[in-house]
């Protein structure tokens, strides 16, 4: 037996509401190619337009002008005639007034009605319908159609979900469990993490043609359609947290295929990966919206409930917020012309001021939450905002070392940070000696000036036996370490949007001179001067304009930000500290 029809009409039968089905709809006419002229999004709301989706589309050869009326649901008696935006309503203004397009010879093409609705017509509506149609549209010239559940499911299923989603059994037995399983753990599912590798492997793509070959289109099409669905599901459970964790591996790995078939520069691919990219980006302010109110009150990210393990999953879940708002707001201060930088500003204060735990780190890895963070007082302006984060943070570390004896988790296990919560015992993979953060907090020290923490870190440093040492890659400009790199088949970039990160060494921070003796913070600021330029790299995905993806690449791969994410800040507030 054939599920896939089935799995594809019960998704469709549970969007519920009009612009559910608007988002998904153009999707399945860029597959059936259509060339469209405007979407549910650009005109959906003024009852003067009346048309959902205008588009263009042959038939046996013959070329029509489409006007797509969209409604979720059943047609019946109750919402046939009642309201403004009832079904006979919507299809009356479809041809009351004109539509205003440069399309050649527009208004000479034969004009068709598609009625679209993910339902059946019942009762009496369907008389009503029958002869609506005939009267208005059949007996003037202009063809009309129903596109009911039934005939959805079959476009879908063919043209949508059946060229890449429902390829062979394993791919719709992936999907489906997906779906079913989708509000389970935490994390983002294995079966996912295969669904997406398998659709992405089918398809190269040099980019030598002229046009994108349909299977390319198709292929861009079919991971924005995973992201809607995924988007759907995780609202149909009221967690987009869900949407958020999946749709970020979806983005990366779509970046990742881009990088590798070194398409980032070609200009009729990267359009359709910014349309993915804002449906993210419009995804995380969603997210953003509904839980900022509760950020925002006293501890409010924690959970009254959680007990000894919310010690631990407060933090954690503080760390989270922080990352997604950072990105969000670095992301509107870069492309929105009406960025607020005030409101941006009191919303970061008021949620880190909020939640008690914004600067008790509890993983090596926060330490890019802690360094967003600072990059974005330090972009907002706000310089001692900035040292007083950095404060606080070191002040938390040197705290949970000297009363619990403990340092950050340089293994980044929130296991391992729980059991030692919970018992008082270290677990025996849980590494303190090493200090990638502390290394890293120590450069901020400098780069802002800090003078007052430096005076203490030194002999803390050497009183706890911590190794301080910084991750650098190979692949850097002026590397003298290629011929380490394990990895031949992937550059840095395409590494960093598919793994965590390992080919790279651990650049030791020194403290001390040589014999003896502490470096003061004025030769420790010298012999930054001197690093300053140990690590830089032409990132491609900073060339196209999207900097902000290797942020999230680090996040959710877990790779420590590299060198030149922090180091150039030198220069710019310390000028005089750099060494060309």
């Amino acid at each position: 037996m054939d599920i896939r029809p089935i799995i594809v009409q019960k998704y469709l039968e549970s969007l519920k509401e009009d612009t559910e089905l608007d988002a998904l709809f153009p999707l399945l006419l860029q597959a059936m190619n259509f060339e469209i002229l405007s979407t549910p999004k650009e005109y959906k709301g003024f009852p003067q337009y009346g048309k959902d989706i205008v588009a263009i589309g042959k038939e046996g050869g013959k070329k029509y002008r489409y006007y797509f009326e969209i409604k979720a649901g059943n047609i019946d008696g109750r919402n046939w005639a009642t309201g403004q935006n009832s079904v006979r309503s919507s299809l009356t203004m479809t041809l009351d007034h004109d539509f205003a397009t440069t399309y050649p010879d527009f208004k000479e093409l034969p004009n068709k009605v598609i009625l679209a609705f993910n339902g059946l017509v019942s009762g009496k509506a369907r008389g009503l319908l029958t002869g609506f149609a005939q009267k208005e549209f059949i007996d003037k010239g202009i063809s009309f159609e129903e596109w009911n559940i039934w005939k959805l499911t079959e476009l879908f299923n063919a043209k949508l979900f059946g060229p890449y989603l429902f390829t062979d059994q394993n791919n719709t037995r992936l999907f489906n469990r997906v779906i079913v399983n989708l509000n389970v753990n935490d994390g983002v599912s294995q079966d996912f993490i295969d669904l997406v590798d398998t659709i992405l492997a089918k398809e190269n793509w040099s980019g030598n043609s002229r046009k994108i070959p349909r299977r390319i289109v198709l292929l861009f099409g079919t991971l924005n359609l995973i992201a809607l669905v995924l988007y759907n599901e995780a609202k149909g459970y009221n967690n987009l947290d869900i949407a958020k964790r999946y749709l970020t591996h979806l983005l990366l790995r779509f970046w990742h295929w881009v990088l590798k078939n070194k398409l980032e520069g070609n200009p009729k691919v990267i359009p359709f990966f910014a349309r993915h990219f804002m449906f993210y980006h419009a995804l995380l302010r969603e997210y953003l919206k509904r839980t900022v109110d509760i950020a925002l009150l006293k501890d409010g990210l924690s959970h009254h409930e959680g007990g000894r393990y919310d010690e631990v999953g407060y933090t954690h879940r503080t760390f989270e917020y922080l990352k997604t708002l950072c990105y969000v707001l670095r992301f509107e201060k870069r492309f929105d012309p009406n960025f607020d930088m005030e409101k941006a500003k009191s919303l970061l204060i008021g949620i880190i001021n909020a939640n008690s735990v914004s600067k008790r780190v509890l993983l090596d890895i926060h330490s890019l939450t802690v360094m967003d963070v600072i990059h974005l007082f330090i972009e907002f302006g706000e310089l001692e905002n900035a040292k007083t984060y950095l404060r606080e943070v070191l002040g938390y570390i040197k705290n949970g070392k000297e009363l619990y004896g403990r340092m950050p988790d340089a293994n980044n296990s929130l296991e391992n940070v729980i059991k030692f919560t919970v018992t008082g015992k270290k677990p025996i993979y849980y590494v303190d000696g090493t200090s990638p953060l502390l290394a890293t907090l120590l450069e901020y020290v400098a780069i802002l000036d800090v003078k007052e923490d430096y005076a203490w870190l030194p002999d803390f440093v050497q009183e706890h036996d911590i190794t301080l040492g910084i991750f650098v890659p190979h692949q850097g400009l002026e590397s003298t370490s290629r011929d380490l790199i394990e990895d031949k088949e992937n550059d840095l970039e395409e590494q960093l949007f598919s793994t965590s990160v390992k080919d790279g060494y651990q650049s030791e921070i020194r403290i001390k001179k040589f014999p003896e003796g502490d470096l003061d913070f004025d030769e420790f600021l010298e012999e930054l001067g001197e690093r300053v330029n140990e690590f830089s790299y032409n990132y491609r995905t900073d060339k196209v304009g999207f900097p902000m993806l290797r942020d999230l690449a680090h996040h959710y791969y877990g790779t420590p930000y590299f060198p030149d994410r922090w180091r150039p800040l030198l220069k710019l507030l310390n000028p005089k500290e750099t060494k060309e």
